[in-house]
């Protein structure tokens, strides 16, 4: 199921991120494990403006969340994260479409996002739920500042962008 999450639950998901982050050391990927996961106040500010959601379990705990933001006047899935007990459930997805409804319910044609190129459960992941990858070229001035404030390896990253004029 996914809902907005209740005020005492933003503790936890920033342990969420960091738990469902540790894959990434299989992937070569240790320095994602050593970035700090969304702060409280960015989380509290996301549960404010109703731009944040969990997936929980069935004895309705956090196992994963979304958290939404908005770069220069777009919609940025800005963090996806599910416990790796959990993936595979469909949960991320839910998140996505619950993401993809909740900016296009604000006015939003695109939902955008930055992953890695090359982890199967990132620009993989996000292309078989209808993400595109945007050329270099393309990218507006707010996405190459947010792509620099990432703090990642830029050759292994990309943005990508998924049309929401069809979604329903």
């Amino acid at each position: 199921m996914i809902r907005r999450p209740h005020r005492h639950e933003i503790k936890l998901l920033p342990q969420v991120e960091n738990a469902a982050d540790a894959r990434y050391r299989r992937v070569g990927l240790g320095r994602v494990i050593a970035m700090p996961p969304a702060s409280l106040a960015s989380l509290t500010a996301g549960l404010r403006e109703d731009r944040l959601w969990v997936a929980v379990s069935r004895f309705n705990q956090p196992v994963g969340f979304a958290l939404m933001k908005f770069p220069g006047g777009t919609a940025w899935l800005d963090q996806l994260s599910v416990l790796d007990r959990w993936q595979g459930r469909g949960l991320a997805a839910a998140l996505i479409d619950r993401t993809a409804a909740a900016a296009r319910a604000r006015g939003f044609d695109t939902l955008y996002l930055s992953t890695y190129r090359d982890v199967p459960w990132n620009a993989p992941f996000y292309a078989r739920r209808g993400f595109e990858e945007v050329p270099r070229g393309n990218w507006p001035r707010a996405f190459r500042a947010q792509f620099l404030a990432e703090n990642h390896p830029p050759w292994r990253r990309t943005i990508m962008r998924r049309s929401l004029r069809g979604d329903r």
